[in-house]
């Protein structure tokens, strides 16, 4: 007979690393919406376009997506540091 979902180790174990990864996915939330304004307040004040600006943008949305993907149990996978840092799309 099958065990529920709560006297199942692993189930306690993903439990923890949920809420650790909604505390990062706040952080993260934070971080991203800082490098919004900012990437904002240079576009509209020069039109000198800063790169390393945009990464982490772009990072930091994927990260978000990542962390998205694993809390509504889209995926297994969890997100950075247990995968490299990413910066394409698909990952």
């Amino acid at each position: 007979m099958n065990k529920p979902g709560y006297a199942n180790q692993e189930f306690w174990i993903r439990l923890v690393f949920m809420l650790i990864y909604w505390c990062l996915l706040n952080l993260a939330l934070t971080v991203f919406g800082f490098l919004v304004v900012i990437t904002t307040i240079v576009k509209f004040a020069s039109k000198c376009e800063l790169s390393g600006l945009t990464y982490w943008v772009r990072s930091t949305g994927i990260f978000v997506k990542q962390i998205v993907s694993f809390l509504s149990f889209s995926t297994e996978e969890k997100p950075f540091p247990f995968q490299p840092w990413s910066d394409k799309d698909g990952e």
